[in-house]
């Protein structure tokens, strides 16, 4: 049996569901955790697809020797706080773990390379979550995986208990210059600390529409200097993207159900050095894609603008179309 403990979190999608849970049950997984949030009480279908999603589990996992363990929460808590909780439950039991989001089909080897990765770097502080994706092609080592700044898309991962308990929800505690500092250590331009300053604003307005914790999650990373791996090739595809999705992202996003590759045996890199170049690169093709060829006049323009509306509590552009 595959001994590597493995948190499942979905909502209401059986056939998602249904798709992930059977790689799952492929592996043989010794022990495995559900959670489902509950139903939203304006969609008067989420009780009746929430019992279909259930009852794939009942399916999935009758004739296994898998033990199931479930969190089913009987109200919704909503696609921020409900995995938060699902992770902080799971890291309860158990010291390292990989989690499933039900719109992330993993190729095959994912499941041994994380298990690999969680033991060899157990007792390493500086390295917290072990990332599955690769979307933008970065293979900046010939081994096979390398270190990062970033964990690209927390759908398909695996971490640590020690990792986990630095997670804050809401970082009241965490200013803009905080945060800023933190990120000057890993080199980031003031773009990227711009961008990043902002989400964490957004973070302590509303949680993001209550709507995110994998941010948060990264800033905690990085308030403790720490890092992820990424593999050098993609390990996991989203199929969450698109039709049917809790954050529809449009046609062309980049990680739109990309490709995935074997990966084994893996061949562990002599540098443990967060590869900078591979992480800037990234972050202007995902979250800010019209922003990477920017010349320092323009940066000094959208610092300038940015700061002069935010004093005259001026949101949007300066002149609308009539």
């Amino acid at each position: 049996m595959f001994n590597t403990p493995i948190l499942l979190i979905n909502f209401n999608r059986p056939d998602f569901t249904r798709q992930v849970l059977s790689i799952i049950m492929q592996q043989a997984p010794a022990d495995l955790y559900v959670f489902q949030d509950g139903p939203r009480p304006d969609h008067p279908d989420d009780p009746s697809r929430l019992a279909q999603v259930r009852e794939v589990i009942d399916q999935l996992t009758a004739e296994s020797s898998t033990r199931l363990h479930t969190r089913y929460s009987p109200h919704n808590l909503g696609c921020g706080p409900g995995p938060a909780d699902a992770l902080t439950w799971f890291f309860s039991q158990i010291e390292s773990g990989i989690i499933l989001e039900d719109d992330a089909i993993p190729h095959p080897d994912f499941f041994s390379y994380a298990q690999q990765l969680l033991q060899r770097y157990a007792d390493d502080p500086s390295v917290m979550a072990i990332g599955s994706m690769n979307v933008d092609k970065q293979r900046p080592n010939p081994e096979s995986y390398y270190f990062s700044m970033m964990n690209r898309n927390l759908c398909a991962w695996a971490s640590w208990r020690r990792a986990w308990n630095l997670f804050d929800l809401r970082l009241f505690h965490v200013s803009r210059c905080t945060l800023a500092r933190a990120l000057r250590r890993y080199g980031c331009g003031i773009l990227e600390r711009e961008y990043w300053c902002d989400r964490l604003d957004e973070v302590h307005k509303d949680g993001v529409g209550n709507s995110s914790w994998d941010m948060q999650f990264l800033m905690a990373i990085w308030l403790h200097h720490g890092k992820g791996i990424i593999p050098n090739v993609n390990l996991s595809s989203n199929i969450g993207t698109v039709v049917d999705a809790t954050h529809p992202s449009g046609q062309g996003n980049i990680i739109d159900n990309i490709p995935t590759q074997p990966i084994l045996p893996l061949v562990h890199p002599a540098d443990h050095s967060i590869q900078r170049n591979a992480d800037r690169s990234f972050h202007f093709s995902y979250f800010e894609s019209s922003r990477g060829n920017w010349t320092k006049g323009h940066i000094l323009y959208h610092l300038i603008n940015k700061k002069v509306k935010k004093i005259l509590h001026h949101q949007g552009p300066w002149r609308t179309s009539k």
